[in-house]
């Protein structure tokens, strides 16, 4: 796609996400690349930001194998927070937002320093880069007339369904954490929907951050300090088969709640 293709469909999508309600621009994005739906996604940013919503974190996503290579991805992916969509525990979504609203436990990294370019991030360099680490969910929102049809590009032009990132527990001492081996839950009105290991996050919550802040940089973005950051979930889209409370758990550690109306 040429600039002026990129502009166009950003801002379909980005007049598309304030009406609230769902799309279809599938047809739009079938033909779409995965280097032109970062460029998409990240001028979308560029959008709401001047809009008055500002990017204030980084969700990373599809981060096994069996997840991204049907879609044809390279890889996991990322996508931007918007400001508009940071809650914490105990938050109410009232009806009609989000349209099919989905959860998923993750690890949520408050950023301490900027994680800029000059150096390739570790597991192990960038948590000094980490201030504090909270058991968290994302609701995320299948807002499509038919998400069968957004391929893995699609989904990056679009912000990979995000639609809200919640902190719960803080948790102490987590850099004592055996990451790999967490057990995380989702839960609707007390009923398990989904469980996953926290190996599920690319083998470990700092493996994906590190890989985060590696790939903003390729992309002419970087980690700040205070930036929050869904590390990635220990299982695929939990997707709420009705109203009620909305609940994620890391065992030992803590929990994450909503009530969707």
């Amino acid at each position: 796609m040429d600039a002026k293709e990129i502009a166009a469909l950003a801002d379909t999508l980005a007049a598309g996400r304030k009406t609230k309600k769902p799309m279809d621009v599938a047809g739009l994005m079938a033909d779409l690349s995965e280097a032109d739906a970062y460029k998409v996604q990240l001028a979308v940013h560029d959008r709401l930001t001047a809009d008055g919503d500002p990017i204030v974190g980084w969700k990373v996503a599809l981060t096994l194998p069996v997840q991204y290579e049907p879609m044809k991805l390279s890889g996991p992916v990322f996508a931007g927070i918007y400001k508009s969509g940071l809650r914490e525990s105990g938050a109410v979504f009232e009806a009609g937002y989000p349209i099919k609203p989905g959860i998923e436990p993750e690890l949520v990294a408050r950023m301490a320093k900027d994680a800029g370019p000059g150096t390739t991030y570790t597991a192990d360099s960038i948590r000094a880069y980490v201030a504090n680490l909270y058991c968290g969910m994302e609701l995320v929102d299948n807002r499509y007339a038919d998400v069968t049809k957004m391929g893995g590009p699609a989904r990056i032009a679009d912000n990979v369904l995000q639609a809200a990132l919640v902190t719960g527990t803080e948790i102490k001492d987590w850099q004592k954490l055996d990451f790999p081996n967490l057990k995380g839950h989702s839960l609707l009105d007390g009923k398990e929907l989904a469980k996953g290991p926290g190996s599920a996050v690319m083998g470990s919550a700092m493996i994906s951050l590190a890989w985060l802040a590696n790939t903003l940089i390729k992309h002419g973005r970087h980690l700040k300090a205070g930036d929050l950051i869904l590390t990635g979930s220990v299982h695929p889209p939990a997707f709420l088969p009705g109203k009620g409370v909305a609940r994620t758990e890391f065992e030992g550690l803590g929990h994450t709640e909503v009530t969707i109306k």
